[in-house]
């Protein structure tokens, strides 16, 4: 078993997503340069925290040469040992979950809906209907820029006020109504596959695929018909009176 696999077993990552709704998707991918984006954000809070590292061992010197207790010193100098442990611990297995959060990002795009997997230690899955989409729209950064890539943002009505903070704690980053193909060397491709499987949807009249309509059980519709008796009931005595 490769590091790749063992750790994708750790971390228990669910294998492909299942299709969207509808016909066979096309799938997208991020593109290279967006792992090279992520490789060096990461490098720079491991320089960050390598930089923080070495100020605490100087630190620690400092205190050493003053009448500061030994007790101390001797706390300060584990907390500085941990922290080169940690550091190295995130540095050998920091790359391999950029490389797998790069990998494994899936974005499904069906003839009536959208399916987003993205994440390694906490996943996070959405699936859109095109009908209820509201927005498209391509957002690009000045480093996206540079490298040649964009987002493509999909919101779907819903969102503002309290609602809006609630869904965000849901889903750990952002409100449950708003989805991205993060990183990707098409946006302006998938904007308009989006924006012409939404108008088709539109044209048929279509609603949400997934939406369940279940029929009235006996209950419900006995419950029902007392009410208009009663009602009707009272409509007569009102009348009488």
């Amino acid at each position: 078993m490769s590091v790749r696999d063992g750790l994708l077993r750790v971390l228990r990552v669910p294998p492909t997503p299942e299709p969207p709704p509808g016909s066979p998707p096309r799938i997208f991918r991020a593109a290279p340069n967006f792992f090279k984006l992520r490789l060096l954000r990461w490098g720079m809070t491991q320089i960050a925290a390598l930089a923080g590292l070495i100020w605490a061992i100087n630190f620690i010197r400092w205190i050493e040469d003053t009448r500061t207790p030994d007790f101390v010193v001797w706390l300060i100098q584990a907390g500085e040992v941990i922290g080169w442990i940690l550091f190295a611990l995130e540095f050998a297995g920091g790359w391999m979950l950029v490389r797998l959060d790069y990998e494994l990002r899936w974005y499904m795009l069906s003839d009536r809906a959208v399916r987003i997997r993205e994440g390694i230690t906490t996943i996070r899955e959405k699936t859109i209907a095109l009908a209820n989409i509201q927005n498209i729209a391509v957002r690009q950064g000045p480093l996206q820029r540079l490298l040649g890539i964009a987002d493509v943002e999909v919101k779907t009505a819903g969102g503002g006020g309290s609602g809006s903070d609630m869904e965000k704690k849901s889903s750990g980053s952002e409100p449950m109504h708003v989805a991205y193909f993060r990183g990707v060397h098409n946006a302006e491709e998938i904007r308009d596959l989006l924006r012409e499987g939404v108008r088709r949807q539109k044209d048929a009249g279509l609603g949400d695929p997934d939406e369940i309509v279940t029929a009235p059980d006996d209950d419900t519709e006995r419950a029902v018909a007392e009410l208009l008796t009663a009602a009707r009931g009272l409509r007569q005595a009102v009348i009488s009176r």
